[in-house]
């Protein structure tokens, strides 16, 4: 009979895993690798995630392999955006091609008008092969040629189809820009074809985010019939049973620390697979909160107390005051308070360097 597994103890795995126990020492490119790419659909997430993780980060240090071209931010699961090592973008994104295309047909293709799909290919092909522009660029110019779609569906199109990469000097730390794209054979070297199996696949994630179940992995990634690559490797691993009832598989020496390690304060990105990573996503919620991760509802970036989301926080800058706001969602003790400001305080001059003074406000529990 497999061992049954609380929420807080799958808690403490996946913080353990997601480096988020303690900092790691490992360096940047290694940790993309391992947490299979940072979610990035904000330019900033990535360097949020990062630090939270990760001993000594900086900025810059992150900035640079965008440069350089080490790592690279494009859609791949679930449709949205990541950032990625070259080999994990391109082995993930062909993964992922079936999804892309079935959401363009359920979501563009009434939009695109009668226009031929191989045609507009080809021209926005070619508009970004002569050079990189943003998607409402590209859309225009699309438009000149084919008027009766809408420029979004047809942007979408490429999108779902081709590999684009968005490229600095967008989507760098301090950057407003509109993100700016082009096509991956104009950014990352060949070969283009870099496979990853399913079952390469599922180890790491397991490695990164495990103990998980079928229905984890495949709402991490939208991919469909994991369930017979984890069967594959069923005489390799150990499972367990959730709280849910659901059969959850890891590695056999994968962590699993001990349902009361000292979890310290985190904070972290709007987006963030620690949290999105998962169908069930209660171990990283305290009891009866679920809408804490509800995108639709009062969604904002997340304060980790004691292992779970017990709060959200935004920055507000008032000529050269730096103010971070951390609104609680329960009422927490004052231990917990003093440890949000002394994280909050270092968080705050990562996130606002050239602010003149900084503040760190703990406001009351919110009636919500």
């Amino acid at each position: 009979m497999p061992e049954t597994l609380t929420d807080r103890q799958l808690n403490r795995a996946t913080l353990a895993r997601q480096m988020l126990l303690e900092r790691s020492d490992k360096d940047i490119v290694a940790t993309v690798e391992w947490l299979l790419g940072l979610q990035a659909q904000q330019t900033h997430d990535p360097y949020i995630g990062l630090w939270s993780r990760l001993a000594g980060f900086t900025h810059e240090a992150l900035t640079a392999l965008i440069v350089d071209r080490t790592l690279a931010r494009a859609t791949t699961m679930r449709g949205t955006l990541h950032l990625h090592t070259a080999d994990d973008l391109i082995g993930i994104r062909e993964q992922m091609q079936p999804f892309l295309r079935s959401f363009w047909l359920s979501n563009f293709r009434k939009r695109f008008g009668g226009n031929d799909e191989a045609a507009v290919l080809a021209l926005a092909r070619e508009l970004l092969d002569v050079g990189p522009m943003t998607a409402g660029q590209l859309g225009k110019r699309l438009s000149e040629r084919f008027p009766e779609g809408e420029p979004l569906a047809m942007t979408m199109l490429l999108q779902s189809t081709d590999t684009l990469i968005q490229i600095p000097p967008t989507r760098i730390w301090g950057s407003g820009h509109s993100p700016v794209i082009t096509r991956i054979g104009n950014w990352l070297p060949a070969p283009y074809e870099r496979p990853i199996a399913r079952e390469t696949l599922a180890r790491r994630y397991l490695a990164a985010y495990g103990p998980a179940s079928v229905a984890d992995m495949q709402t991490w990634s939208r991919l469909s019939r994991l369930g017979e690559a984890l069967e594959a490797l069923r005489t390799e691993l150990v499972t367990f049973t959730a709280p849910d009832g659901r059969e959850h598989f890891d590695l056999p020496d994968a962590p699993r620390p001990d349902a009361d390690t000292p979890a310290p304060v985190r904070f972290l990105p709007l987006y963030d697979n620690v949290y999105l990573g998962y169908d069930n996503r209660r171990r990283m919620l305290a009891k009866d909160d679920e809408t804490r991760i509800n995108l639709f509802a009062d969604f904002r970036p997340a304060v980790l107390v004691d292992g779970v989301i017990a709060a959200g926080w935004s920055i507000d800058r008032k000529k050269g005051a730096a103010i971070l706001a951390v609104e609680p969602y329960h009422r927490l003790r004052k231990a917990d308070i003093a440890d949000i400001e002394r994280e909050g305080a270092l968080f705050l001059r990562f996130m606002e360097e050239a602010a003149e003074s900084y503040d760190v406000r703990v406001l009351d529990v919110r009636s919500d």
